[in-house]
């Protein structure tokens, strides 16, 4: 078949030339006996970073001027009640059971309300 009756002829993938093989070689050789910069360093040379620095750190205190620290001197969670009241009815918080076994403590609260499965 030749090249002209070919569609996929123009497809096919070139061959890099020799020479860039070294050149990249040896590129990535100089690129790994440079040594990288530290985190201070690359804080002092890069602008961007610096200001991203300043952010989080005034972000920082601003947290913790606004929750108060979290240390010892946070204040003390506050407590729960374990009973409702609604009108002049007192209705239990969650004490664990199910609502079939908590049937009989509610029904002065719900009056008569809840059908009953007599089977």
């Amino acid at each position: 078949m030749s090249s002209l009756r070919d569609p996929w002829a123009g497809l096919k993938l070139a061959r890099p030339p020799v020479e860039l093989r070294a050149r990249v070689l040896a590129a990535a050789r100089e690129a790994a006996a440079r040594p990288e910069p530290g985190l201070l360093e690359a804080l002092y040379r890069d602008r961007l970073l610096r200001a991203c620095a300043a952010g989080l750190a005034a972000l920082l205190i601003a947290n913790a001027i606004v929750t108060g620290g979290g240390g010892a001197s946070a204040q003390a969670p506050v407590p729960v009640p374990t009973a409702f009241t609604n009108d002049d009815a007192q209705i239990p918080g969650d004490t664990g059971l199910t609502a079939a076994e908590q049937l009989d403590e509610l029904t002065p609260v719900l009056g008569d309300v809840i059908p009953r499965s007599r089977g």
